[in-house]
């Protein structure tokens, strides 16, 4: 093979995996993300659509004090993330519309998902004034 076809050979193969790496790493699974955006609606939460972030990462096998004090945030709302140690999982962000808190600070939902199932979540502001609390406390919901 002549060093021309040699190069457009590698620069081909470069290009479809750089290709293959780009949507690998940021496709979204939309029947994942169907299955959370009707279940914060179902919870009374308007989100955007489409998430803010996705991410992936492994559970620890053991939880320090701020995974411990997470964890007890979620059993608040039904979900308990010690059946999860070592698992490796995604995090679903979305932008929150009906907040109370919507007018003056940005506010995420967050959800965690295993296996096409949603195992934890939680609604929370990075804001100076930040907050978190469980996706199940819907006092918060704007009328």
């Amino acid at each position: 093979m002549s060093g021309a076809r040699r190069y457009i050979f590698a620069t081909l193969l470069f290009a479809a995996v750089l290709f293959a790496v780009i949507f690998g790493v940021f496709h979204i699974d939309n029947s994942t993300n169907s299955m959370i955006v009707e279940y914060a609606e179902n919870l009374g939460w308007e989100i955007n659509p489409s998430p803010a972030q996705i991410s992936h990462f492994v559970i620890p096998e053991n939880f320090d004090a701020v995974f411990e004090t997470y964890n007890a945030l979620q059993k608040s709302s039904g979900f308990d993330l010690s059946e999860f140690k070592g698992k490796r999982v995604s995090r679903y962000t979305y932008v929150v519309k009906n907040h109370i808190q919507s007018a003056n600070s940005q506010v995420f939902l967050g959800i965690i998902v295993f296996e096409s199932r949603i195992i934890a979540g939680e609604i929370s502001s990075t804001d100076s004034d930040g907050f978190m609390h469980g996706i199940t406390e819907t006092s918060n919901i704007r009328e």
